[in-house]
């Protein structure tokens, strides 16, 4: 399959590239060169014009471009940022696609559209049907993009897969939590003292894979994250039966 990752030189699409690669032909737009010998359309996700040259015989899109991650309160200097980002750049991108007659996007989501996000596995039980709540900058503007997905359903008939995900990191450092804006990867653990591991890079690039495989004209949303048998907190349970993926990385 023909794949346009948005914003793949960034974190998360550094992460997906490799292994992308190696199951679809991809081309990545970003303003910025991507890390390896890919097909790389220099410009933003909000330009029209590069966008339909990006798009331009492509089978789908993933729109993986991420605005700063911050968890303060209403204003903070990166909020324009943060809008153009998560909120316009994926209404631009799903315009887009329509207009190119790509009719399959995925959208990297996050949990973060939860409040309280990095304790929500010992505090709270999340499945799909709860409802959005984060109050933050980051986790608004990813609420929203959301809506925009569901918009271009509605307005367009696209097939449109959200993946909610969950601390996507390398291979070499997994099973910690790890972050470019952290000094050093984390060990999270419950409070029984069992290891809560992260998103390996190679299991969010087979969750990418298979929703690109959706093709149903309707809108949906899985969680996606490191593997945890405890059966507490999160589930992805959606995900094994609506895409056939599971964590892999144990």
């Amino acid at each position: 399959m023909r794949i346009l990752i948005v914003g793949g030189s960034g974190y998360v699409g550094t992460l997906m590239l490799p292994w992308l690669a190696a199951e679809h032909e991809i081309r990545v737009l970003d303003p910025v060169p991507p890390q390896g010998d890919y097909d790389h359309v220099l410009g933003s996700a909000t330009d029209p014009a590069a966008l339909a040259t990006a798009l331009d015989g492509m089978d789908a899109v993933v729109h993986g471009a991420m605005g700063l991650r911050s968890q303060t309160a209403w204003p903070e200097p990166d909020t324009a940022s943060s809008f153009e980002v998560n909120v316009a750049s994926v209404h631009a991108t799903l315009e887009a696609a329509h207009a190119a007659g790509v009719s399959r996007a995925v959208l990297i989501g996050s949990m973060s559209v939860f409040a309280n996000e990095p304790v929500l596995l010992s505090a709270r039980d999340v499945d799909e049907t709860t409802e959005p709540d984060a109050t933050n900058v980051y986790g608004v503007t990813k609420r929203l993009a959301e809506q925009v997905g569901r918009i271009a359903v509605e307005a367009h008939g696209m097939t449109v897969t959200v993946l909610r995900i969950a601390w996507p990191t390398p291979e070499d450092v997994w099973p910690l939590w790890g972050l470019p804006v952290l000094e050093a990867p984390l060990e999270i653990r419950r409070a029984d003292g069992t290891q809560i591991p992260a998103l390996a890079a190679s299991d969010l690039a087979a969750a990418v894979s298979a929703a690109v495989g959706r093709d149903t004209g309707d809108y949906d949303v899985f969680h996606i994250f490191g593997a945890d048998d405890s059966g507490r907190g999160w589930s992805a349970a959606k995900a094994r039966d609506g895409l056939g993926w599971v964590a892999r990385r144990r």
